[in-house]
């Protein structure tokens, strides 16, 4: 006889029914989206600050040191090294720098120091650098006698540029130059106040003494004088010998050769011989040897008086 039961099945029931879990609700990909943009937007925001924050912080922080910088004394002017002078007085410059310009070496414009001291007579330039924190060093390149001049009869000295260097002393040595004569003023004050005009002359003078030693180098060092007076007519004069040699304004060395060549050479000395006063030899046109006595020069003087010669 069977016999039915409920219970196994109930028991085969639970065993086989899996257990429920509890269930967990997932976010929302929009809520996902919200949370992720604020914390983008944050953190945007964020890195903008720090980005204009820095040059804020950067400018604050130079300012500040360079305030500091320029109000301390750790760069007040200490030590000024000069190097360069013979003839300018080294000592006279650091007065200038120290006297003229601030205490603070960062304060000093290098630019206007330099050309402050470049208008001293020996100075053509300087060059001038900051060692921190408070020292200074000059170079300096001094300007070289090229010529010298006559004014009031005085001897005076001056470089290629024209500018005047004061009274020349035999402690600046020998200098090879003819005395340059015919400038405008009588002492240096005059000079300078013509200065353009002036410097023009003796430019002019020392093109003609260049050229003509080019090819006859040892012929030049007869010139004794060259007078720069009129624009367009150099005039000199030779060792020993008073006349006054017209060279007009070009092609000097052909004209130099011509007179020295032996005919002319020859020709003057007979005139001399034969008691007739030279006063001038005019060689201002090519291919032509003029002689002339004082009266003739004179005449030419009066009928010129107040005009240039353009040869």
């Amino acid at each position: 006889m069977k016999i039915k039961t409920n219970l196994g099945r109930d028991a085969r029931d639970k065993k086989t029914t899996p257990e429920k879990k509890p269930v967990r609700r997932k976010k929302t990909a929009l809520n996902q989206k919200t949370g992720l943009s604020v914390r983008n937007r944050i953190s945007a925001v964020f890195q903008f600050l720090c980005r204009a924050a820095a040059p804020v912080l950067l400018t604050a922080f130079v300012f500040i040191s360079v305030i500091f910088a320029l109000r301390s004394d750790a760069f007040n002017l200490g030590d000024v090294s000069i190097s360069g002078c013979r003839h300018q007085d080294a000592g006279s410059l650091e007065d200038i720098i120290r006297g003229e310009f601030p205490a603070n070496v960062l304060r000093i414009n290098l630019d206007k120091a330099r050309q402050r001291l470049e208008k001293e007579t020996w100075v053509k330039h300087v060059e001038i650098r900051r060692v921190l924190p408070s020292f200074l060093i000059l170079r300096v390149e001094e300007r070289e006698p090229a010529v010298l001049l006559e004014l009031g009869g005085v001897k005076m000295m001056a470089d290629d540029e024209g500018v005047m260097l004061g009274i020349y002393e035999r402690e600046f040595g020998k200098i090879e130059s003819p005395i340059f004569r015919g400038f405008d003023g009588k002492n240096p004050a005059a000079y300078n106040e013509r200065y353009e005009e002036n410097a023009e002359r003796i430019k002019r003078g020392i093109a003609m003494l260049s050229e003509i030693a080019e090819g006859m180098p040892q012929a030049v060092l007869n010139i004794s004088e060259v007078d720069v007076a009129e624009s367009g007519n150099i005039k000199i004069m030779m060792d020993n010998d008073p006349v006054e040699i017209s060279m007009g304004s070009e092609n000097y060395l052909k004209r130099f050769r011509s007179f020295v060549d032996a005919d002319p050479a020859r020709r003057y000395q007979e005139l001399r011989n034969q008691g007739i006063q030279v006063a001038q030899i005019d060689l201002s046109n090519d291919g032509q040897i003029v002689f002339k006595n004082s009266d003739a020069v004179a005449r030419e003087r009066a009928m010129k008086l107040g005009s240039p010669v353009n040869r």
